[in-house]
């Protein structure tokens, strides 16, 4: 039995959800207006065309071709190569059998490899329901008889597509919605169904509603931050970088810990993170610092004055930033960059540098806290060493503030300073899978970095 073809569909991150389109299927993308059905499909042919293969657009629209072509130049990604046939809505609503055979005339003489039809809905428009069905059981017919990959764009509410005979006819159902969320606007991708997916997959794909952007630069589908199960983690032990730290963890951290660093503002935060990173960096191993500021200049400037030269490691590639403004950040966009660096550049140690600034794009806490735990799974399951630190109110009793996080990671360090007696002191009150000191620990903040001292405080 000849085994099923699978093809590129030209859209960023769509691929690697499904492992590419099954060739030759027919898709239905449907959704109500706004939502990104023509510049999906649109770029999913002028991608196919930059490579080479024959595509072909048949708008059914009332626009003039000069307006749609005004509207094509202004997408950053389209391809002038992309054959367009535009009908006219009001002559195929009228006449759906004369565009039937227009149809099949341009298709015979373009022989394209992907057809796109935008939207299709119109198409029988004049039938009674029965004749609307065969009409498009004939459409369907004519395009079964070509090897070629073809999306009907449907403007279709959800609750319709399960008495839409398209729906019925079509190998996959791709359906798109927008909803305001408060200040933005979320835009989420479901597949209703899709022949062909692999079965180990199929649940998993099916269940979710995935996040996309859409722009003139483009239509991007976002995956889940995906954790493999099978990973084999890696018990070794390595040196957090600040001196007298590693004895309080019985001799470091494993490989795969995630480490939270939580404290009030001044507590040394900052600074611990990029001495956490500076131990990697030395010892080979590339570190990536996320932050939510506007460029890494103020961390370049205080790592200075520590001696610390991190951009030589920018300029060889050992090190790399992340920065955003936290107000602008898409959860689902973050977790893809931070995905996409890592995986590209091989990195071994990772500074999340505050958790709490995710507050101000995540207002819902759980959204925050299932992106915490995806991003912490991940970085786990690739063997990535991690710091995160967070922000929580002072308290004058060490050990015992309530940080929201917590649960999630696997070890916790608490920061503090004691305003009777002007001191700071650090002290572990989690460490999952090794043992750990209990004793408060006092440090200081010193020119070359934080520093414990070597006795107990009680």
């Amino acid at each position: 039995m000849d085994s099923l073809k699978h093809i590129s569909c030209g859209i960023r991150g769509l691929d690697s959800i499904l492992g590419g389109m099954i060739l030759p299927s027919t898709i239905l993308v449907a959704g109500t207006a706004g939502v990104g059905k023509t510049i999906m499909s649109l770029q999913m042919l002028s991608n196919a065309s930059k490579k080479g293969e024959k595509v072909l657009y048949i708008p059914i629209t009332t626009e003039s071709p000069n307006k749609l072509k005004m509207y094509n130049s202004t997408l950053e990604f389209f391809d002038q190569q992309v054959q367009i046939h535009p009908i006219n809505r009001q002559l195929a609503e009228k006449d759906p059998l004369t565009t039937l055979i227009e149809i099949g005339n341009v298709i015979e003489s373009a022989k394209p490899q992907r057809l796109v039809i935008d939207p299709v809905t119109p198409l029988g428009f004049g039938f009674v329901e029965q004749e609307r069905r065969r009409f498009f059981y004939t459409l369907d017919s004519m395009l079964q008889e070509r090897n070629m990959l073809t999306f009907l764009i449907g403007e279709l509410q959800k609750e319709h597509l399960h008495n839409s005979v398209i729906g019925h006819l079509s190998d996959g159902i791709i359906y798109l919605t927008r909803q305001d969320k408060e200040s933005k606007a979320d835009h989420r991708l479901e597949f209703i169904k899709m022949r062909g997916i692999d079965p180990k997959k199929r649940s998993g794909i099916v269940s979710q509603k995935y996040p996309y952007e859409i722009s003139s630069s483009g239509f991007i589908v976002y995956p889940r931050l995906e954790s493999p199960w099978n990973t084999e983690l890696d018990d070794t032990k390595i040196d957090i970088g600040i001196p007298g730290l590693d004895s309080m963890f019985e001799g470091g951290l494993l490989r795969y810990n995630n480490l939270l660093v939580a404290g009030a503002p001044g507590t040394g935060k900052k600074i611990f993170g990029l001495q956490f990173i500076l131990q990697g960096l030395g010892n080979g191993d590339p570190g990536m610092v996320i932050t939510f500021e506007n460029s890494p200049h103020q961390m370049l400037q205080d790592s200075k004055r520590m001696g610390w030269e991190l951009k030589s490691y920018i300029d060889t590639g050992l090190l790399h930033f992340m920065c955003n403004n936290p107000q602008e950040v898409n959860p689902a966009e973050h977790a893809a960059k931070v995905r996409e660096t890592i995986e590209e550049k091989g990195i071994k140690r990772v500074f999340f540098d505050g958790t709490n600034q995710l507050e101000l794009s995540m207002h819902n806490s759980l959204e925050l806290r299932g992106y915490i735990h995806s991003m912490t799974n991940y970085l786990k399951s690739h063997n990535i060493t991690a710091l995160f630190s967070t922000d929580i109110a002072p308290s004058e009793y060490q050990g015992h503030q309530d940080v929201d996080v917590a649960s999630i990671m696997d070890s916790v360090l608490i920061l503090h300073c004691s305003r009777a007696r002007d001191r700071r002191y650090m002290c572990i009150t989690k460490s999952r899978s090794t043992k750990h000191k209990r004793a408060v620990k006092e440090y200081a903040i010193t020119d070359t970095g934080i520093r414990l001292r070597t006795d107990t405080l009680i």
